[in-house]
């Protein structure tokens, strides 16, 4: 008997064998997880073009380095978390 081949993304093999309701399921799942990326895409577009002008110098040597400091650290989480949820969904399949 051939082995099945590793899918490069998830894949269910059993996806024409499933009735119409798991088919349709499937296909809603994916219509939200697409909505939910797209409307977090543009909420940061709209964030990022309302930010207000900030003086560099300010962030750097000023008193904004708290500032500063946090905002690192939020984007160092938001990585981590990403990074996570990539590693567990590949160890899924």
């Amino acid at each position: 008997m051939r082995r099945l081949t590793l899918s490069t993304g998830r894949h269910d093999p059993f996806w024409g064998v499933d009735g119409a309701s798991a088919r349709r399921a499937r296909i809603q799942r994916r219509i939200v997880r697409y909505a939910t990326a797209l409307i977090a895409i543009i909420v940061l577009a709209l964030v990022a073009v309302r930010l207000p002008a900030i003086d560099p110098e300010y962030m750097i040597n000023g008193g904004g380095r708290p500032i500063l400091a946090g905002t690192l650290l939020v984007l160092l989480a938001a990585s981590v978390v990403l990074a996570v949820a990539k590693f567990r969904r590949s160890s899924d399949v």
